[in-house]
């Protein structure tokens, strides 16, 4: 009996990709946002609240890429240019 291998790719082809906020930790300094409190202005700005930030002058962290819709107001918002929107 001969097996037919399905690449999972193909299940993907004519779907729409998902967009999402893409953070560059290496250009990601929370204390350059707001050098008084550390908050990130993206984690403010996410209209979804997608984005969270667990401490002061910690990075945020994307809650989920599934959920984001790429509207792009955290890539507005962040001064330092450490978030594009990427298609996943």
């Amino acid at each position: 009996m001969a097996t037919t291998r399905v690449d999972p790719r193909d299940s993907l082809q004519g779907m729409p990709l998902n967009k999402y906020a893409y953070i560059d930790f290496d250009r990601c300094n929370p204390l350059a946002c707001d050098a008084q409190t550390g908050l990130c202005k993206a984690v403010r700005s996410c209209s979804h609240k997608l984005l969270e930030q667990e401490a002061p002058w910690e990075s945020p962290m994307l809650v989920s890429v599934k959920m984001c819709v790429g509207c792009g107001d955290c890539v507005t918002a962040c001064p330092l240019r450490a978030i594009q929107i990427m298609n996943g």
